[in-house]
């Protein structure tokens, strides 16, 4: 069945209503299709092998973060799964010195927040307390990535 418009309303009355309520559901459908959907940040999955390749996602990090506004893209994550996280081991940070504090001060500088595989640590046999306390420790990336997404509307790079 057909909406009809009440016998009280005249039908030009009713053809007019019908028209601008069209044209009300036009102009919010159009201004939905041109709103960019709201990323509350981004997510980096890294598996990189040299200091010289996370000073690359270092750099990007930095770079991306100078091109949005805080106010719309507030947070980058990075999250780390691979034989990077040697890196930032206790045992090895003289050699990686210059990397892991400039990975520190973008993490203080709330630029940056680094995650940690605790189960890429074991399979590396990194003890949980061999990082940096800047660095955050969580129990799957691949879950942490998915929940980023899902749950805090990352997107993912």
């Amino acid at each position: 069945m057909l909406w009809a418009p009440p016998a009280s309303i005249p039908a030009s009355r009713s053809g007019m209503l019908a028209v601008a309520l069209l044209l009300t559901a036009l102009c919010v459908y159009a201004s939905l299709l041109q709103a960019e959907p709201k990323s509350e940040g981004y997510v980096f999955s890294v598996t990189v092998t040299s200091a010289q390749e996370l000073d690359v996602v270092l750099n990007r990090a930095e770079d991306l973060r100078s091109q949005f506004d805080p106010e719309q893209h507030s947070r980058i994550a990075i999250v780390l799964h691979g034989n990077e996280l040697q890196l930032f081991q206790e045992q090895n940070y003289s050699a990686n010195m210059s990397v892991v504090e400039r990975a520190r001060l973008l993490d203080q500088d709330n630029i940056i927040d680094i995650k940690a595989c605790q189960t890429m640590m074991r399979t590396l046999d990194i003890g949980q307390s061999e990082l940096p306390s800047f660095i955050e420790q969580v129990p799957f990336a691949p879950a942490e990535i998915k929940r980023l997404e899902e749950e805090e509307g990352f997107t993912r790079l």
